[in-house]
């Protein structure tokens, strides 16, 4: 009996390697297909939102814009840390004296805020100047130069104030620029998002919820030399060699395909791009923060209404992930998603092995469909460029606000904290 129960035991063991190995390989097909579907089919469908938002999810996205990290995709830094506590005992201290208000409080948040987002906000600010430049001839560029002079204030916080202003005013005027408008509302949802924190924090009714609020962080999940399949690896499943040699040309003739190929397939390590037929490719895969937050909720079974906030539209994969976890009961929701494709995506990994198993398999069966759809098409005219999709930025609120110019107005003045435009 003895010799027969560790024969069983063994036994047991190897299945569990079997099933351990053959988990890796579909995990390997999955990052590998992902990566050739970004190259060839980088946006799948129109972008998706935004949804309406009672007060509460507002207030979530508003918190999403000012801690969204300039590297989100590494792991916290003590600086990281140090400014979420800072925010949190700022917030919490607004609200406890409410209804009374503590300008040192608010405007040592504002400066706070200011300070971390200065890099992000500095990125959307050049933008925003290439389109001014662009469109200087255009009457409703001028007439913001024109807001933006009348307030001769450098800050970036002013600037962006300025911004929500503007956007509040020619938010539903189709005659203007498209990405002049959309850069307008980017930098003015920092200026919206302080403006909206402060103005819950103030009301009473949310007492309670301050109070209370207790901040988890969840370790990035990174994985930097995962093992992937080649590009021509992955085609030659879906066509044979002749039609795979049609399908090169036809990418060589699109310059925005082959820069995506160069991207998705350039080692982060040494900057160098991979061969497309090669047997040792390796990919930098990331753990997006929603399926980070979506893996705790299924891990721990939680199925009551939770709003998942994020500085950035869902990406593709990411919504077909939540549509499936939406399908088992749990229930999400969010406020839009771009429908782009990012190879270097990580599969959660839940405890709920049949969780696990169903939504690679679902997975797998998308990209699958992408592939084949694109190499039908000998001609490659069926691969797109680039469109920008609109961002997470959090529409202006109806309070004036001006509050944040007063508290601006004492800040010490630094690079870090001002930005020039410059002219064309």
């Amino acid at each position: 009996m003895a010799n027969l129960s560790y024969s069983q035991a063994a036994q047991k063991a190897l299945e569990r390697e079997r099933e351990r190995v053959r988990e890796k390989e579909r995990e390997k097909e999955l990052y590998s297909k992902g990566s050739v579907a970004q190259s060839i089919n980088f946006v799948v469908d129109k972008a998706k939102g935004e949804f309406c938002l009672d007060c509460e999810e507002k207030f979530s996205l508003y918190l999403a814009t000012i801690l969204a990290r300039d590297k989100e995709n590494s792991d916290w830094l003590d600086e990281d840390i140090e400014y979420i506590d800072n925010i949190t005992k700022y917030l919490k201290n607004i609200s406890e004296i409410a209804p009374a208000i503590s300008e040192d409080t608010e405007r040592a948040f504002l400066e706070a805020v200011t300070c971390y987002c200065s890099t992000k906000l500095k990125y959307r600010l050049t933008k925003l100047n290439d389109t001014i430049k662009l469109h200087y001839r255009n009457e409703h560029v001028k007439s913001f130069e024109d807001l933006l002079s009348a307030k001769n204030d450098t800050n970036i916080i002013t600037i962006s104030g300025v911004c929500r202003e503007y956007y509040k005013k020619v938010r539903y005027n189709n005659n203007i620029p498209t990405k002049f408008k959309e850069h307008i509302k980017k930098v003015g949802s920092y200026a919206v998002s302080v403006i909206g924190i402060v103005e819950c924090a103030r009301n009473v009714q949310y007492k309670s919820l301050f109070s209370n609020v207790e901040v988890y962080r969840a370790k990035p999940v990174i994985i930097k030399n995962q093992p992937i399949y080649s590009w021509k690896n992955i085609i030659r499943r879906f066509i044979d060699e002749d039609k795979y040699n049609r399908f090169m040309d036809g990418c060589s003739k699109k310059p925005e395909v082959m820069e995506r190929i160069s991207q998705v397939y350039t080692d982060k390590a040494t900057q160098k791009q991979q061969p497309l037929d090669g047997d040792n490719v390796k990919q930098y895969i990331y753990l997006h923060a929603e399926m980070n937050i979506l893996a705790f909720l299924i891990d721990n079974e939680i199925k009551s209404k939770v709003f998942i906030a994020v500085s950035k539209y869902c990406c593709y994969l990411c919504g077909l992930y939540i549509d499936l976890a939406r399908k088992h009961g749990y229930r999400i929701s969010f406020s839009g998603y771009h429908m782009k494709l990012y190879g270097r995506w990580i599969l959660p990994h839940v405890k709920n092995k049949d969780f696990k198993a169903g939504s690679l398999k679902y997975i797998l069966k998308c990209l699958d469909r992408i592939i084949k759809q694109k190499l039908n098409h000998d001609d490659t005219k069926s691969l797109s460029a680039d469109p920008d999709s609109p961002g997470n930025s959090p529409d202006p609120d109806y309070s004036d606000g001006n509050y944040l110019y007063e508290y601006v107005g004492s800040f010490k003045v630094n690079n870090n904290n001002t930005y020039s435009f410059s002219r064309r």
